[in-house]
């Protein structure tokens, strides 16, 4: 019996590269899959064909997966996810004036690395003092890694993001031109838009995701947790398939392939010089001038990638009771294994014979280096899980990881849970 035509959402991001490999390289067909691939300008238009079953799986950002199954959003309780795309992979870049402006009232704190906000809130201080306009900052969706990357690296310098700033969102491949129109200061995206900004002489890229929060997760297969309990088989095909094409996606010699096939105007549409850097690592602009090689800028496979960890999950929940996009009296396990669903992964990874976690949870942030995962079918070598500000993050405490962020603050806040659209 012929398997029914599958219908995959994705975005113009450097990280869809798996799902152009996957098809590009006929790993669907191998799998018995009929795979069609649809590409989306906005994360909600992708969210809401998913929801409407005009596509059936979607390159999503992970926090949206979490965010329904905590019943956040128009979608409620309606996603999940059993794999994981990409650790890492964003960064913030802002324009040539912000930049020089912090350069010139605070040039000693533009020498750090990774580069902390301490110059941005001296920026922010005189233009409050002034009476000038608040800076206006972009990230592509309320429900994202970018946003709460962004409101991580500017709280730990005292930077309130709901105050002392304007967050607006803005479409990832819209940022570029935002800033040429000045109609942001800077933004948390992923690239090829901020490599797109520097080579474009718009802009410089002060910090990357993985400076802030190293190995975090990045985008997911989110699929509608109803189809994933009645396609179990057909669930399983994409997850190896996706898998495989991680596998050979990760390997060095093969980024500069990827990058040509998704440069392309089926995939990302943009100039192959653009989209190098992100897969590469190369020559990868941070601290406002600095340039070094980050290999793992954008990881799509080691370091156990594809895994979606509960404990990542409760960590992004933490952050949406710390910004006020939900409650604190909330099931953090049970919201977080509705969204994650690991066991769909590691059985998929061991008919693979893919090495794969046993556990479903890890401390995160206690990794400043290389490390060993022995609660595995067979020993995975782990990267770094740092946070920029030292935090360790417990998933089995992650009411009293909040306590800590709402007494070491700076700045306070008092508003009311708000549903976010």
């Amino acid at each position: 019996m012929n398997t029914p035509a599958i219908n995959i959402g994705f975005a113009r991001l450097s990280d869809c590269a798996m799902i152009a490999v996957a098809k590009e390289h006929g790993l669907f067909e191998k799998h018995g899959l009929d795979v069609n691939l649809i590409r989306y300008k906005s994360w909600a238009a992708m969210r809401d064909g998913l929801a409407h079953k005009m596509i059936d799986a979607a390159h999503m950002l992970s926090p949206m997966v979490v965010a329904s199954a905590a019943g956040l959003g128009p979608y409620p309780g309606q996603f999940t996810t059993g794999f994981a795309f990409n650790l890492n992979g964003n960064a913030i870049t802002v324009s040539n004036s912000l930049l020089r402006h912090m350069q010139s009232i605070s040039p000693e704190s533009m020498l750090q690395c990774p580069l902390s906000a301490k110059g941005l809130k001296h920026v922010v201080e005189i233009r409050k003092a002034t009476g000038q306009p608040k800076l206006v900052f972009a990230h592509v969706y309320h429900f994202s890694m970018h946003a709460y990357e962004l409101r991580y690296w500017l709280s730990a310098a005292g930077i309130d993001p709901d105050e002392d700033v304007e967050l607006v969102v803005v479409p990832p491949a819209q940022m570029v031109d935002s800033l040429r129109a000045k109609e942001i200061d800077g933004y948390c995206v992923g690239e090829p838009w901020n490599t797109a900004a520097a080579l474009a002489g718009l802009g410089h890229t002060l910090i990357t995701s993985s400076e802030i929060w190293a190995g975090h997760i990045e985008k997911v297969l989110a699929v509608r947790s109803q189809w994933a309990d009645a396609n179990e088989d057909i669930h399983q095909s994409l997850i190896k398939a996706l898998l495989e094409a991680s596998i050979w996606l990760d390997h060095q010699d093969n980024r500069v392939e990827a990058a040509q096939l998704i440069s392309s105007s089926k995939y990302v549409d943009a100039p192959l010089q653009d989209i190098l850097s992100s897969l590469t690592g190369k020559n990868r602009q941070t601290g406002g001038n600095l340039r070094r090689d980050m290999p793992d800028f954008n990881i799509f496979h080691r370091y156990a990638a594809n895994f979606p960890w509960v404990s990542q999950a409760k960590w992004i929940l933490t952050q949406m009771v710390r910004w006020n996009q939900i409650s604190s009296n909330i099931d953090f396990d049970k919201i977080a294994r509705l969204a994650f669903r690991p066991n769909v992964y590691r059985q998929a990874a061991l008919e693979l014979n893919v090495a794969t976690p046993l556990i479903d949870e890890k401390i995160e942030g206690s990794n400043h280096h290389a490390w060993i995962l022995n609660s595995a079918s067979q020993a995975i070598a782990m990267g770094a899980d740092n946070f920029i500000d030292g935090r360790i993050f417990d998933p089995q405490q992650p009411e009293e990881y909040i306590l800590n962020f709402q007494t070491d603050d700076e700045f306070k806040t008092s508003k009311m849970p708000a549903q976010v659209e």
